[in-house]
């Protein structure tokens, strides 16, 4: 059956910010967090602002394609702004109707992250010892300034948002995101390829053009092979979005409606930094393999670490490679997402707890690893409610020998992954993949374990059961534990509005 393309919306790119539905294309990133001390000179400053289109950011992406055809190895300029605004952000601006407290969906927008904490709805560090972000920095909003290279986006930042002062806001706060070199670039400082997975979107950017086309021949619900299509309400709001309640994933559900009128086809922003302890990761890593036994199903660093992940660094999932790489299924090959987890409903290959289990567990059917059809097309509908848009970039320096011989990080030389998603919902998608899924022991099967990438659970070291994949046999699965090698330093929640919102201001 064919892809009923005039069935899906058509998507007003010039409209919507490109960091969003496709993604700022950069090798060097700059967040400015800013606050806003007079509302009045920043509006003047935000209705000049040449923001980066989704229509922008896909021209570059063709030129790009282009030149790599005909074999130019020139780069090409990706010039990118974008802005996203906290609550107190929308509030000094005065958009309308955002303060009624009675409005469904705000709350934890409402809140902020670390709010959230203090309340509970999230297990992360307390927010009084966050490095950055911490209660009291009073940040109104971020600039997203991407660029091919620092002059890029010092040039942006000169065109664009310059000069700060008496311009009614000042900088309270940056970081610096950087694509890591050849041959590690798309590797966070782990070593493994990051961003393999992200979701297909339904929609139209032209009359008869997909957004995300059917490269999965003869299956109309998938983009890449293994790449669900889903309806853009879960990223964008004003479109319709997953039914969770469906038989399969393939239900348009209802319209995620705006809260406001003002946050048509904008989206929520997570921003969180991650400190990666990388050193402290290979030590640990080898240290569990040695508890693995000697038995068939003894794993060695590197086979260990792919269970914990999912994935081999080179992107290639456990699942298609049980016990060694394969370069034919890493990442950018056809098949490197061409998967789910019907055949390891017992966690023998890959871990219940590894990380691409717990984030997108595909098939899998909570509490069951015996399930009907008829219950794993109902999981999968309901999992594909809770999915996010990942917009991530690497920081800090690249690990150094004498760290690795230290086996402990430089304190003076932070490193790991500024984290950026886009969703319509806080609750049921970031939140809920994190504590729900990541932080519970019992995701998704009873004992599985915590996430050991991004799991921010209290307990430590945490528990993580592993694999057999040799013998086949549940009763030989290691039961780990697991430091903490991922530190949340600090994070907030932001809308970024379309541009017209923006301009309205």
């Amino acid at each position: 059956m064919a892809r009923e393309l005039d069935a899906e919306p058509l998507l007003p790119s010039e409209d919507i910010q490109g960091d969003i539905l496709v993604g700022l294309l950069k090798r060097r990133e700059r967040l400015l967090f800013f606050r806003i001390d007079n509302a009045q000179a920043f509006k003047k400053v935000l209705s000049g602002l040449e923001l980066t289109s989704q229509e922008e950011v896909i021209a570059q992406r063709d030129l790009i394609k282009q030149r790599r055809e005909q074999g130019i190895e020139t780069i090409v300029p990706t010039p990118g702004l974008n802005v996203a605004f906290t609550f107190s952000g929308l509030q000094k601006l005065g958009v309308k109707g955002i303060d009624d407290k009675s409005l469904k969906g705000l709350e934890a927008f409402r809140d902020g992250m670390a709010e959230r904490t203090t309340k509970g709805k999230l297990t992360d560090p307390p927010p009084a010892e966050w490095p950055i972000l911490r209660p009291g920095s009073k940040v109104d909003g971020v600039f997203i300034v991407t660029g091919s290279s620092n002059a890029e986006i010092a040039n942006v930042i000169a065109l664009e948002l310059a000069p700060v002062p008496g311009s009614g806001w000042k900088v309270v706060h940056e970081e610096h995101g950087v694509v890591r070199p050849d041959p590690a670039r798309g590797h966070e400082h782990f070593g493994y390829a990051d961003g393999v997975s992200q979701p297909g979107i339904r929609g139209r950017i032209a009359a008869d053009e997909a957004l995300t086309p059917n490269n999965a021949l003869g299956d109309e619900n998938q983009g890449d092979p293994g790449q669900d299509l889903l309806w853009p309400g879960e990223f964008l709001f004003g479109y319709p979005g997953q039914d969770g309640q469906a038989p399969n994933f393939t239900v348009k559900g209802p319209v995620q409606q705006p809260p406001v009128p003002f946050m048509q086809n904008g989206a929520f922003l997570v921003f969180r930094r991650l400190a990666q302890l990388v050193p402290e990761f290979d030590l640990a890593v080898k240290a569990e393999a040695h508890k693995t036994g000697n038995g068939s199903d003894a794993a060695s660093p590197t086979l260990l670490g792919a269970q914990m992940v999912g994935r081999w660094k080179s992107g290639a999932a456990i699942i298609n490679a049980p016990t060694a790489d394969d370069p034919q299924l890493a990442e950018g090959t056809p098949l490197a997402n061409d998967f789910e987890f019907g055949d390891d409903r017992e966690g023998l290959v890959c871990p219940w707890a590894a990380h691409v289990r717990k984030v997108y567990p595909r098939d899998d059917v909570r509490g069951n690893t015996k399930p009907t059809e008829k219950q794993i097309g109902a999981a999968e509908a309901f999992t594909q409610t809770h999915r996010m848009l990942r917009r991530g970039i690497a920081f800090g320096p690249e690990l150094t020998e004498k760290e690795a011989k230290a086996g402990h990080s430089d304190p003076e030389h932070p490193r790991g992954l500024l984290f950026k998603s886009y969703i319509t919902s806080l609750e049921d998608q970031f939140e809920f993949v994190q504590q729900a899924w990541a932080n519970n022991v019992n995701f998704s099967q009873p004992g599985s374990g915590v996430d050991p990438i991004i799991g921010q659970a209290p307990q430590q070291p945490a528990p993580f059961l592993g694999a057999a994949p040799f013998s086949k046999d549940a009763t030989k699965k290691p039961q780990l534990s697991l430091g903490r090698f991922v530190i949340m330093e600090g994070g907030e929640y932001f809308f970024a509005p379309s541009i017209p919102a923006v301009r309205s201001l």
